[in-house]
């Protein structure tokens, strides 16, 4: 997911790139522990919660909602 939001993030609304600096920084720290670089206790510590993401879904749930909307009233 990430790989396809920085290859097209030029494809994005400007709201959800605010988002995407976030979003590296889950994906990396998450990486980082999945190659057992950053101690169990050290993500704990930084309180590494997907939670943090829910903005950004927000804001891609409210594009879609709109954008198929759209969609849907260009076919009646």
């Amino acid at each position: 997911m990430l790989a396809i939001f920085t290859d097209s993030g030029w494809l994005a609304e400007p709201s959800t790139m605010g988002f995407y600096a976030t979003f590296v920084e889950f994906v990396e720290i998450w990486n980082r522990f999945l190659d057992q670089s950053l101690p169990r206790e050290v993500l704990q510590q930084i309180e590494h919660k997907e939670g943090t993401l829910q903005p950004l879904y927000a804001d891609l749930k409210h594009h879609l909602t709109r954008l198929s909307k759209r969609l849907h009233s260009g076919y009646e």
